[in-house]
């Protein structure tokens, strides 16, 4: 389970695959060998935020994997998603950690990583 909030109150979520939400939220995210949860947040004073999310590796996972069959890796995926995640649409930034007594990492998305979310959710 992955723990979604905003920074501020009022901050809505988009993911790929899930439908728009108001955070806070909580949400199982599936683990992936390729690709990206693609997300989109707004906050209530309008600024929007698109990026990916940033996901983590899971080295049981993969190396049960390597060594009992390898083609899983890619059917279930080895990189997971982070249990927390906080959203600041106003900031340009999210930021993620792996416990919850942890210090949040800071994460702004690059150019790429905006347009490609930008053009997932906003393309006709």
């Amino acid at each position: 389970m992955a723990h979604l909030e905003g920074a501020s109150p009022g901050v809505m979520l988009s993911l790929s695959g899930k439908e728009s939400v108001e955070l806070p939220y909580d949400v199982k995210l599936d683990s992936k060998a390729t690709g990206q949860h693609l997300f989109k947040a707004e906050s209530s004073s309008g600024q929007t935020l698109y990026g990916l999310l940033p996901l983590r590796v899971n080295g049981g996972t993969m190396a049960g994997s390597i060594m009992f069959f390898a083609p899983a890796l890619f059917i279930g995926g080895f990189r997971d998603a982070y249990p927390f995640y906080r959203f600041d649409p106003d900031a340009g930034v999210m930021y993620f950690k792996r416990k919850e007594g942890d210090e949040w990492r800071l994460n702004k998305p690059t150019i790429a990583e905006s347009e490609r979310a930008k053009n997932f959710f906003d393309s006709p």
